[in-house]
């Protein structure tokens, strides 16, 4: 299978997930109130800190098992594999431990949570600890399947489960109006998952669990990197969130709440960028001899995607204010639309970027990696902090959006050590030339014509479908 056809398969359930996570976000805002929506975001947020759980240890199993792989020694597979889990299981089980502790205590003293709230939100977070172990633990056998390059088997049971939860989460919400009930109906599914994924990788891989398999030499031998990717996840988890973290100290639920579905909605259209970081990383793995094949990797995946979030940052830019209106209503729709554009654009350089970091790992550069996430999480903070004090919150997604640098310059040390392409391609620039150009002549369009709905409707669907088909006809090759 190429790898447009892995990265397409592993998309899938991102794209689904994506569309409906759009559409069902003004239901699940309606159905919680702002307050308890705000309250299951302050939830979601301290989540995304724990993004460091595993300690690298997935990153890194998959790396060394995409190596065997490559060499056909199937001990060292169910060797690396079996370590894995012996460590894995009762490190998450601690560290889902310490979530719940931590959020208990901190999360009613870190965010504007009303006093009759507060109750909700701890046990909001005990419910959170499980679903974080079976997320994290699921995702071990994820990486266990990415690494076989199984990706349409991930795509179709991700979007199945992923409809599943969601379906059931909109129904939980308008009856209970309750986010701790919304976070343990997560947790059933994660539950599905795991064993979905455990029942197929005996099956397909001959593989379970492979305790008796476990050996101090591999743990040892995996250490290094592990260490090197656990900075990297700690890193990365500590600066993804920091403006969510920023607003929600300072601002009142509601405006935090506003800005939250401004940042949901980009970190969805960015976390399709997820899509290509496991084709990626163990195609890179297997490949490590050759190097103008890790290039050819990096310039695949730079052309194939970079023109897709061209097109959503500059087809949203144009029509955002018509889009929130009709999405979320008037008075909603413009206290998001302050931020919106500005947030989107950084997601898209920050997704963008999620190709030279999956490649980091195989070229053991995870230190590199470690310090463009901290120059990069620095800078925003930074901005973040003078973007508030000077404006508010559009002075946030400012910062947000200048922080961004960092991502580009990391691209652009990757792109000189493997020799690719990239940022420095011509064909990126006359992309953008071309993307850009369509889109000012819709801007000049919509702003000559006065503002119904219908026909500045109807114009926003066919410049997404005149951009979009010409990608679709670009990509066609295999």
């Amino acid at each position: 299978m190429s790898l447009k056809k892995q990265t397409l398969w592993n998309m899938l359930p991102l794209f689904v997930v994506t569309l409906v996570n759009i559409v069902s976000v003004p239901l699940f805002y309606r159905f919680l109130g702002s307050e308890k929506y705000a309250l299951w975001m302050y939830v979601l947020t301290f989540t995304g800190i724990f993004g460091f759980m595993d300690l690298g240890l997935g990153v890194a199993v998959g790396r060394y098992i995409g190596v065997a792989l490559g060499r056909g020694d199937k001990d060292a597979i169910r060797e690396y594999w079996g370590t894995a889990n012996a460590i894995a299981i009762p490190l998450l089980a601690g560290m889902a431990a310490g979530f719940v502790a931590l959020g208990v205590w901190l999360s009613p003293i870190w965010f504007n949570v009303a006093p009759e709230n507060r109750d909700l939100l701890r046990w909001s977070f005990a419910a959170g600890g499980l679903n974080l172990f079976l997320s994290y633990y699921g995702q071990f056998w994820n990486i266990l399947s990415q690494v076989h390059l199984d990706y349409k088997f991930i795509g179709v049971a991700r979007t199945s489960l992923t409809l599943l939860q969601l379906a059931v989460a909109l129904g939980i919400a308008r009856w209970t109006r309750n986010p701790m009930v919304l976070i343990l109906s997560a947790t059933a599914v994660a539950g599905l998952q795991l064993a979905v994924y455990v029942i197929h990788a005996r099956k397909r891989y001959g593989l379970g669990l492979n305790l008796a398999c476990r050996s101090l030499a591999r743990a040892r031998e995996m250490s290094l990197h592990t260490g090197k990717t656990m900075l990297s996840l700690i890193s990365g988890a500590l600066f993804g969130s920091i403006d969510r973290l920023v607003v929600g100290k300072l601002a009142p639920a509601t405006s935090f709440a506003h800005y939250t579905i401004a940042a949901n909605v980009s970190a969805r259209i960015q976390g399709l960028s997820g899509a290509i970081v496991g084709p990626v990383f163990c195609n890179t793995s297997i490949s490590l001899d050759r190097k103008s094949a890790v290039a050819g990797i990096y310039d695949e995946c730079f052309s194939f995607v970079f023109g897709w979030y061209l097109h959503v940052a500059l087809w949203a830019a144009v029509w955002y204010s018509l889009i929130l209106r009709l999405w979320l209503g008037t008075e909603v729709g413009a206290a998001v639309g302050t931020v919106f554009p500005i947030l989107l654009v950084g997601a898209c350089l920050n997704a963008i970027a999620s190709i030279s970091a999956s490649q980091m790992g195989p070229l053991d550069r995870m230190g590199i990696l470690t310090a463009f996430q901290i120059a990069t999480g620095l800078l925003t903070a930074c901005a973040i902090y003078i973007g508030w004090n000077m404006a508010g919150m559009l002075g946030v997604a400012c910062g947000y959006l200048f922080g961004r640098l960092g991502d580009v310059a990391q691209d652009l040390y990757v792109i000189r050590l493997i020799g690719g392409g990239g940022w420095r391609a011509l064909t990126t620039w006359q992309m953008v030339a071309g993307q850009g150009g369509v889109a000012l002549l819709f801007l000049a369009i919509y702003r000559a014509m006065p503002h119904g709905t219908w026909i500045p409707a109807t114009l926003a669907v066919l410049h997404g479908s005149l951009v979009a088909g010409y990608l679709i006809l670009r990509h066609r090759r295999p």
